[in-house]
């Protein structure tokens, strides 16, 4: 249509049909970009890291707030002020965020543990300890539980290994720690010990953290048998498997 038939085509129209147009036609398209917050790229090894920075603070947050259904990759990249594909020029997905999450959990986890065991003590203590330094970090039990299968399958080879690597070094700190406090259990055996107590927690974490039909129902005395509180259920079994490994 061209702009002369256009203008006889607006004259035609009644005065009230006019002002119609003008104050409810949508604005140019130049307007409304203008109106839009500039987004900056990251160019900088510095503003790549602050970016990068950026979308794991709002994967934790969003982890806090709604669990794991309410952290969606869209919804990182909004809490992060980023768009949902220029998150894949930080992270390959959403799992490989959640593991950067969860290796930071447990090389926190690993140190302390490293500072509160510096010495012999008694079994009992030591099992103790172990299951309190991963029952004090609820996110940590949660994606320890979801590794296997969910959160490794949707990530490269290449990220992979470099994710096993961190998770290796907290590994290896836990294990001294242990050996530390457990002579009795050689090094090797303190690694094998610190992977049980991993597989302890992907199975004693769902169950102890029930959805809100199956917590009301353990209120019933009926079900109340099923009820399990993590930390007691962890130390148990942690303590039943380190007596196993020092006789």
């Amino acid at each position: 249509m061209t702009f002369g038939l256009l203008k006889r085509s607006f004259a035609a129209l009644s005065i009230r049909d006019q002002q119609f147009l003008i104050v409810f036609s949508a604005p140019p398209r130049y307007l409304s970009a203008m109106n839009q917050p500039a987004f900056i790229r990251a160019r900088t090894p510095e503003a790549k890291a602050e970016r990068r920075a950026a979308i794991l603070a709002a994967a934790s947050a969003l982890l806090a707030q709604g669990g794991l259904a309410g952290t969606t990759l869209s919804a990182i990249a909004t809490e992060a002020g980023v768009t949902k594909s220029n998150i894949y020029r930080y992270f390959e997905s959403r799992e490989e965020i959640l593991m950067r999450l969860l290796t930071e959990d447990l090389r926190h986890t690993s140190k302390a543990l490293t500072h509160t065991l510096t010495k012999p003590l008694p079994l009992p203590d030591v099992a103790a300890t172990l299951a309190g330094g991963l029952a004090a970090n609820p996110r940590l039990c949660l994606l320890i539980s979801i590794t296997a299968s969910t959160l490794e399958r949707n990530i490269s080879t290449n990220t992979l290994r470099d994710i096993k690597r961190d998770m290796i070094a907290s590994l290896e700190r836990t294990a001294k720690a242990l050996h530390t406090a457990l002579p009795k259990i050689p090094l090797a055996q303190a690694e094998n010990a610190v992977h049980i107590l991993f597989t302890l927690t992907i199975g004693l974490w769902p169950h102890s953290t029930p959805g809100p039909a199956l917590t009301a129902l353990y209120e019933e005395p009926e079900f109340s048998r099923f009820k399990q509180d993590f930390r007691q259920s962890l130390t148990l079994s942690t303590e039943v498997m380190l007596k196993g490994l020092t006789r």
